[in-house]
């Protein structure tokens, strides 16, 4: 698909958190997302929610260095569960009528897929999924088409630290918006001079793969709390 036509087909735009895998593991079978954000890139409307570590799943260090997290916030009974989170997701996507999620890299769709194969639930997300690094690799920066990287070209600071889901969320849609159309989404970028894309002729006959999300194939589990 076209990047110009894949924004107007009603794409939310998310970023997600995790506790990080465990010794020995990787992120998908033995973490846990632990945060959500999204953007709706047509109404600007937006999506935060936490949720506590799914039973059975663990976390490292390096990973709540990054996201700010603590064990105790991560573990929290009174927060709510993924499967509470996700629900909430469906429900702000399905109000919006969502088409397509798009993320930064192919992390956040392997964090969802875990997720729907951990509790064995349906997937009712948009069929959908874009990975936007494809955009700042052609466009911007072959080698190093990282969300930050990709602002600090554009003229934009990296994204805050620590890496909260809502930001990182906010800061792909800003960076869509100035790669696509030349312009900022939100006007606390408005001060900051944008730098014009160093390929942009390749705009028109650039090609972003969808993907079809399979959920609970990729990764199988038996946990179901």
């Amino acid at each position: 698909m076209k990047p110009l036509e894949i924004i107007k087909e009603k794409i939310v735009i998310l970023d997600i958190e995790g506790s990080g895998g465990i010794k020995g593991g990787d992120s998908y079978s033995t973490g846990s997302i632990v945060s959500l954000g999204a953007v709706d890139f047509n109404t600007g409307d937006e999506f935060y929610e936490e949720c506590r570590v799914m039973d059975g799943r663990g976390h490292n260090f390096g990973a709540l260095r990054v996201n700010g997290f603590t064990e105790e916030q991560i573990y929290d009974k009174n927060k709510q569960s993924a499967k509470e989170l996700l629900e909430k997701f469906e429900k702000f996507c399905s109000v919006h009528g969502s088409r397509i999620i798009g993320a930064w890299g192919m992390y956040d769709l392997k964090m969802l897929e875990a997720a729907y194969a951990y509790y064995g639930k349906e997937w009712k997300l948009p069929k959908q999924y874009v990975d936007l690094k494809q955009i700042s690799r052609e466009l911007v920066s072959r080698h190093r088409p990282g969300l930050s990287n990709t602002a600090v070209k554009l003229g934009m600071p990296p994204e805050q630290e620590p890496h909260i889901g809502i930001n990182g969320a906010r800061l792909a849609t800003e960076v869509v918006s100035a790669i696509l159309f030349g312009r900022h989404y939100y006007k606390e970028y408005e001060r900051l001079p944008l730098q014009k894309p160093k390929d942009m002729e390749k705009l028109g006959s650039l090609e972003l793969r969808a993907i079809q999300p399979i959920t609970g194939h990729a990764i199988e589990s038996k946990n179901k709390g």
